[in-house]
Order: structure tokens, then C-alpha cells, then sequence
């Protein structure tokens, strides 16, 4: 199909003028380009399959950026991104210096609230209706809440203001039975209920009767739908079937057919004229117009693209997060008090085939991170070992329920912080640079980072045993070429002299952590070779506590010490380190810090973004060889 109508419009604008058929032929366009997308460069599929009619009908009823759009967590914004300026930017999504994957602020007005992260956006859209009301304005709010977001504590907290808001603000209910995993709890066992009772038939068939009197061809589809809307405004709402949406203030109208762009419409434009909250009940098929998609939607909820034919197959290693899967599998089988808590990323925190092995063991409590903590907690005073598998990034929304919940209580369990450091593409909301820093600075938490996945399976079995509250935190990705090399066992507080001092005087002394060990050992052996240089690396393993045994000599007897990490540097493993050894009275000038600087990194593939920052093992190198150079002048 030759996409004509998508690549000559003048978009949003020229939405409103469109007639049905034309507003159909875009759908099909629409949906075959995000497929060809996605293929080309991956992204987020799924979902923005699922949403074409919803976002194709919020542009042509609404007039956005004045009107104003919040899309929850908002992976699924690439419609919109299409439909307000950026088609011809589409093939550089989630790529460095692209369009990101999310809804941004800074990209385009249009984009009204950003978000990575679920449940946010009825807060969002609340604060902006108040502000609108505050200023007098006279535009409409609209979020997209997907059924899984309702899964989050901050949407109740959300809801329960809505009673006492005035005009109009509407709530889309993107009800596709699917977050990435299917959604958990009481709320969707709910929505499940309106959505398979009779009252969803009878709803469908009157809204059928009305929808069939609307003409499809002649005056333009938007201005037919108001004519129809406003001739039956009156019967639209009286079959009552929401009524816990009711409670909390909002006019419930639904269940509706996400894929009839009619009834998406008109509903939406009986929305627009509500002076109040309303809530519309949208159901959609995530993956949609896509067979493969519909039946499998977790499988494409995030895409990569599509190798050709000549791209050279390579061995792939196993990843941290499939090390972890695996590991706490043969750990459960020894203990029976082990017990997996998941924030609804059962697939994304490898833990499918425990699930499966041990179901009575495994627990899914939806976007809900504070809970996941608490609940954990709870597990532990009950004598169960919990350990919650979760991202870096997620866990910052539980970090009072670390403190106050977990470590003040001396609780023991473990957190097993995936997506630690930079994690490419998916950017600022997903990498993983804050946990040191929020981590660090809480009595009780030990915290570790193993060098591969190996010494992570290490580190998992000897947590395991502890009656301590263990962090270990591993990156996203494939384990280094050289796991399993080097191995020792695991002692509580103790770090690994990976490549030992040549002389007593040590000329640079590495101290790494986590994936950066691997790269630093090579840097020192590079620079050691070619300077004949005294360098010695240090896997450190124990973040807190630290080994002052060991490194108190090592750090004594250097005169350059580099401290190597993926987290960020105000609060992290560098500042931490220089309070703890200064009463050497080291000065400052002996210390380098190789770390994520003060502000948010965009998204792009890691290696991009490290040498954006002089955090590649290539600058490191070249640094600490001008550290070396500008100390031997120095004492000439």
C-alpha cells in the first residue's frame, strides 16, 4: 500500500476535515508504518498498535498542544509523535539523538507531561485541570490511564481527589487486559467483570444504534459526530455498570469498542461537552492489526530491529538478568523459604520458569513498587527470606519503604536490582544511575556489585544465607567475555585484589565496581605494559560495607587512586569513599571519580552515551596515561 493520505497531510490539522473512509485507509497506514518502525529500529509495538484509534480520534475531536494529552508511563505515544510533527523523525526513535520513546516535554509541545514510569498520569492531568481552573482557562484535560497502571498505588491516591474537581476532564481507561505482563488484583478482576458482563452487550448494542445513525460519507467525520452526539447526548449515559468510578466523581461511560473509530470518536466528543470528570472505559487488543502481536503481545511489547541478512551471527552470552533467573531457581529448590516478589516485570526480571516451578512462591503485586517493599518486609518479620527482583529505577519510588519499612526494622531480604547503570535506549526514566546514592546513605543496607554473572550467582547464594538486608545490583545486558574468570568465594565485606601491584608503590590504583571491573582490568594491563607502570585493580564488590583492611594500604601506597563506577557522583561510591578513608589525609588531587555527572543522560546506546561523558573504557585509559605523564614531569 502506497501511505499517500499519511505522508501529505498537513497533521493534526487536517484530521477534522478527513471523512470516514479516509479516517480508516489512515488506521491501516498508521499501523503498517509503526510496524515497518519498529522493525527498522525497534521500539515499543504492542501497545502502539493497540492505541491507533484512540490517539487517531483524540487529534481530530480535541486540538492539541492548547488541549492537553498525559499519556501513563507513555511508551505507547508513537501515534501521537506521528500525528503532531515528527513522521518524518519516526526511524530515529529510542536512537542517539533521536526522537525519544517516551512522551517528552522538551521535544515537542504536544508533549504535555512526560513519563517512563506507570501510574502517573492522573495525578498529572488533576494538577493541570486545577491549574486551568486557577487561571481561568477553558481547555480540556485528558489522560490515557492504561488497566495495568491501575495496579499503582499513585493512581488511588490520584482518584481520590478527583470528586472535588471542576470542568471538564476526561480519564481514558486503555483497557487491554495487559501492562507487559497481564495485569494483577482486585481493580482488574474488577474492570474484567464490567468487561464480560451483560451490562457491556447492552452497552455495546445501544451505542451500536446510535453509532449506525451516524452518515459515513459526505460532510467531514468530526462534524457528523457532533450533530449525532448532541441529537442523543440523553440516552448515552443511562446504564449504570461503573459504579466504583462513580464513587470517586466521575461520570463512567462504557464499556467502548477501542477499535471502532466511531464510537471512539463520539464518545470522546460526548466527553469533550461534560462539564466534570468523565471517565471513559475503552477496550483495545494490545497488538492490534498484527496477528502475531494479538496472540503474543508480551513477546512484542518491546521490539528490535529486524537483522538483514548479511549481519554476522555471534555467540550470545547469557545475560545478568537470565544469571539471576536461573540462579535464584536452583537456590529455591535447596531453600523452601525463599520467596520472589515482583513489581509486574515477570518477564523483564527473568523469573518466567520460577514462576512456573514454584507458583506458591512467587508473587506478582502490579506496578505497586512502595508495596512490593512493605510486603516484603512483611514476608522477612514472618520468617520467609523475601527477595524482590526489581529495576534501580522502579525501586527509587520505594525508597521510604527501604528506609522505614526495611532497614530501620533490621528486616533481612534481598533486593535484586536489576537495569543498574545506564540502560540505552529507553533513557532517562529507565537508567539505573540513582541507587548507589539513595542506597548508600541508609543504616543496615549492604550492597554489592558483581564484576559477571557468575560472580553474581555468587553473590545471590551467599545472600541467601545471610541473616542481613542484601542489595545487589547487576546492569542490563550480556555478562562480560571473561565470566567466570578469576573467581574467589564470597566473604561478607570483603572485596577481590583482581590484578595485584607490581611494586610497593603503586603508581594507579583502580577501584571498580560492577561491569566496569572487567574494562579496568584490561586498561591496567594496557597501560602497565605500555608505560611500565605499577597498576593494581581492585574489584570491590562490597560497596558498604567496605574492606578498609585491604584497601587502607592499597590507598596509602598510591599516588593516583580512580575510583570507576555507573552511578551518579554527588552521593555515590566516589564521595562515599573519600569520607571514609579521610583520615588518611589523602589529598584531593590524588583521586580521580569516573561516574555519571550531575544531570540526566539521554538515551542512545551505551557506549554512546559513555563516551558523552568520558565514562568509555577508551577515555578512561587515555586519562589515567595523562595522570601518569603529568606526575613524571611533575617530579622532574
Amino acid at each position: 500500500m502506497a501511505h499517500i493520505l499519511l505522508d501529505s497531510l498537513n497533521l493534526p490539522n487536517d484530521l477534522k476535515n478527513l471523512s470516514y473512509d479516509e479516517l480508516h485507509q489512515l488506521t491501516k497506514e498508521i499501523r503498517e508504518r509503526l510496524i515497518d518502525i519498529t522493525n527498522t529500529v525497534g521500539g515499543h509495538l504492542a501497545s502502539n498498535l493497540g492505541v491507533v484509534e484512540i490517539t487517531l480520534a483524540l487529534h481530530t475531536i480535541f486540538n492539541s498542544p492548547t488541549d492537553k494529552f498525559l499519556w501513563d508511563t507513555s511508551h505507547q505515544t508513537y501515534v501521537h509523535k506521528m500525528l503532531t510533527g515528527r513522521l518524518n523523525q519516526m526511524y530515529t526513535i529510542k536512537q542517539y539523538k533521536g526522537l525519544s520513546g517516551f512522551a517528552k516535554i522538551s521535544e515537542s509541545d504536544h508533549d504535555t507531561f512526560g513519563a517512563g514510569h506507570a501510574s502517573t498520569s492522573l495525578s498529572a492531568a488533576i494538577g493541570l485541570a486545577q491549574a486551568r481552573n486557577a487561571r481561568q482557562e477553558n481547555h480540556s484535560v485528558v489522560c490515557v490511564l492504561g488497566d495495568g497502571g491501575l495496579s499503582g498505588g499513585m493512581a488511588y491516591e490520584a482518584l481520590n481527589n478527583i470528586k472535588e474537581l471542576k470542568g471538564n476532564f476526561i480519564c481514558i481507561l486503555n483497557d487491554n487486559d495487559m501492562s507487559i505482563s497481564p495485569p494483577v488484583g482486585a481493580m482488574a478482576n474488577y474492570i474484567t467483570n464490567i468487561r464480560t458482563t451483560k451490562v457491556y452487550d447492552e452497552m455495546k448494542d445501544k451505542f451500536q444504534r446510535i453509532f449506525d445513525r451516524i452518515p459515513k460519507i459526505g460532510t467531514p467525520m468530526k462534524r457528523r459526530i457532533e450533530k449525532t452526539v448532541k441529537r442523543f447526548r440523553s440516552s448515552l449515559l443511562d446504564i449504570p455498570s461503573g459504579v466504583l468510578f462513580e464513587e470517586f466523581g466521575f461520570k463512567y461511560l462504557g464499556p467502548i469498542d477501542g477499535h471502532n473509530l466511531t464510537a471512539v470518536m463520539a464518545s470522546l466528543k460526548y466527553a469533550k461537552d461534560y462539564n466534570g470528570p468523565v471517565m471513559l472505559h475503552i477496550m483495545t487488543t494490545k497488538g492490534k492489526g498484527m496477528d502475531v502481536a494479538e496472540k503474543n503481545p508480551v513477546k512484542y511489547h518491546g521490539v528490535s530491529a529486524q537483522k538483514s541478512a548479511t549481519d554476522k551471527t555471534t555467540v550470545k552470552r547469557p545475560t545478568y538478568t537470565e544469571c539471576f533467573g536461573n540462579e535464584i531457581i536452583q537456590i529455591a529448590e535447596k531453600n523452601p523459604n525463599i520467596h520472589v516478589i515482583t513489581p509486574a516485570m515477570r518477564e523483564g526480571s527473568g523469573l518466567v520458569k520460577y514462576e512456573q516451578q514454584f507458583p506458591d512462591r512467587y508473587y506478582d503485586v502490579g506496578i505497586a513498587e512502595e508495596h512490593a517493599v512493605t510486603f516484603a518486609a512483611g514476608l522477612a518479620k514472618g520468617g520467609i527470606k523475601p527477595v524482590l527482583a526489581i529495576y534501580s529505577t522502579f525501586l527509587q519510588r520505594g525508597f521510604d519503604q527501604v528506609i522505614h519499612d526495611v532497614c530501620l526494622q533490621k528486616l533481612p531480604m534481598i533486593f535484586a536490582i536489576d537495569r543498574a547503570g545506564l540502560v540505552g535506549a529507553d533513557g532517562p526514566t529507565h537508567h539505573g544511575v540513582f541507587d548507589y546514592s539513595y542506597l548508600l546513605l541508609i543504616p543496615n543496607m549492604v550492597i554489592c556489585a558483581p564484576k559477571d554473572g557468575t560472580e553474581l550467582k555468587q553473590m545471590l547464594k551467599w545472600a541467601s544465607t545471610e541473616d542481613k538486608i542484601v542489595s545487589i545490583r547487576y546492569p542490563r545486558g550480556e555478562v562480560p567475555i571473561e565470566d567466570g574468570q578469576q573467581l574467589s568465594d564470597i566473604h561478607y565485606g570483603k572485596c577481590q585484589v583482581i590484578v595485584p601491584p607490581k611494586r610497593e608503590e603503586i603508581d594507579i590504583l583502580i577501584i571498580a565496581t560492577g561491569n566496569f571491573v572487567w574494562p579496568s582490568v584490561t586498561i591496567a594491563n594496557e597501560i602497565s605494559s605500555e608505560c611500565n607502570a605499577s597498576i593494581s585493580v581492585v574489584n570491590l564488590r562490597f560497596i558498604k560495607p567496605l574492606d578498609k583492611n585491604t584497601l587502607t594500604p592499597l590507598i596509602q601506597s598510591a599516588k593516583t587512586i580512580a575510583v570507576i563506577e555507573d552511578g551518579s557522583k554527588i552521593g555515590g561510591v566516589y564521595n562515599y569513599m573519600l569520607n571514609e578513608f579521610s583520615d588518611l589525609n589523602k589529598p584531593l588531587s590524588d583521586w580521580i571519580s569516573f561516574s555519571i555527572p550531575d544531570r540526566f543522560i539521554d538515551h542512545g546506546p551505551v557506549n554512546d552515551l559513555y563516551k558523552e561523558i568520558n565514562l568509555h573504557p577508551d577515555q578512561i585509559k587515555t586519562t589515567l596515561k595523562e595522570t601518569l605523564k603529568n606526575r613524571s614531569l611533575s617530579s622532574l
